[in-house]
């Protein structure tokens, strides 16, 4: 596994960073707090919601009494409309808040990840270790030898068992709002 490819004298391997990182032992008690921290959100979206659609239904209600005061009327339309304003900012701050706290809880086990990967680079010789998928679609590496996989030797770095599932039949859970 720790054959590499010497191109010109430079020694490169491959790893599938985000593989490592969702299969670290620490990820499913981050995942699991992250689930928790999002119904929190989800839920006091749901209730502003709610209480937006009862704004809604008096406003309806009262706009077809035959007598309804036209002044009062427009003060609870420019009340429901408020509340609504409030929500759709309301959820795009809690959209934030869920990313700051998503980044807050996994940028640590990306850096010891990291760590990880540049003590295998400089304990085996590598002029660089590249990431074999570093997008959504594609990653830098677009086909290479399996022996330039440094993937078990980073796990095995980090003192966690290698899964027996191969990084190309896994796919990164998600939670939340998936954006992970």
């Amino acid at each position: 596994m720790t054959t590499a490819v010497k191109a010109q004298g430079t020694k490169i391997g491959y790893t599938f960073l985000e593989y490592i990182v969702f299969n670290m032992p620490e990820m499913e008690s981050i995942n699991s707090d992250l689930e928790t921290y999002y119904g929190q959100l989800q839920a006091q979206i749901q209730a502003k919601q709610k209480d937006l659609e009862t704004k809604y239904q008096q406003l309806q209600q009262m706009a077809q009494q035959p007598n309804a005061n036209q002044v009062v009327l427009q003060e609870k339309e420019n009340e429901f409309l408020t509340l609504q304003d409030q929500l759709q900012k309301f959820s795009a701050q809690a959209e934030q808040a869920y990313g700051v706290k998503q980044a807050e809880k996994i940028n640590p086990i990306y850096n010891k990840v990291q760590d990880a990967i540049e003590a295998v680079r400089k304990e085996n010789g590598y002029a660089m270790i590249i990431n074999s998928k570093a997008g959504a679609s594609a990653g830098i590496v677009l086909a290479s030898d399996e022996s330039l996989n440094v993937t078990e030797l980073v796990f095995k770095k980090l003192g966690v068992p290698m899964p027996e599932q191969a990084p190309e039949e896994s796919a990164a859970p998600t939670t939340g709002n998936g954006n992970n």
